[in-house]
């Protein structure tokens, strides 16, 4: 299946959290990162996500937010993935920025020309793409 989200992750189900309408599944890619996603019961059922599932985590680049790693980061995000700009493709009013992992990892964000700025933005910066939790999507082949 192709799909227009960029942000597409494989790892492993670690741990999932049943709740009474929502589940939190814990996935880790290879890299060893930790990934949250909140999806609902019938979801987690449906896909027969549990433990040791293989899955794909995604994610539009326009749900990606961005932080200089530099500041203090206490945010209810539940994804705080830190890395470095590894590309950054500028437009008229928004910009697109690849953000890289030291495991390999590839985030790309969406972002204005405006926030770019106001962050000083370069290729080389270290960052944190931030995403909540209840805009990561769970797939299963």
């Amino acid at each position: 299946m192709k799909i227009s989200a960029r942000n597409q992750i494989l790892g492993k189900i670690v741990e999932v959290k049943k709740g009474p309408i929502n589940s939190e599944v814990i996935v880790t890619p290879a890299s060893g990162e930790k990934i949250v996603s909140v999806i609902t019961n019938d979801a987690v059922e449906t896909l027969g996500l549990k433990a040791g599932s293989e899955v794909v985590c995604i994610f539009k680049a326009q749900s990606v937010l961005l932080a200089k790693a530099d500041i203090a980061l206490a945010v209810s995000a539940r994804n705080k993935i830190k890395g470095t700009v590894s590309e950054i493709k500028n437009g008229a009013v928004n910009c697109e920025v690849v953000i890289t992992t030291p495991a390999g990892i590839v985030v790309t964000s969406i972002v204005t020309e405006d926030a770019k700025q106001e962050l000083s933005l370069a290729k080389g910066d270290s960052v944190y793409a931030i995403i909540k939790a209840s805009n990561i999507l769970v797939g299963v082949n």
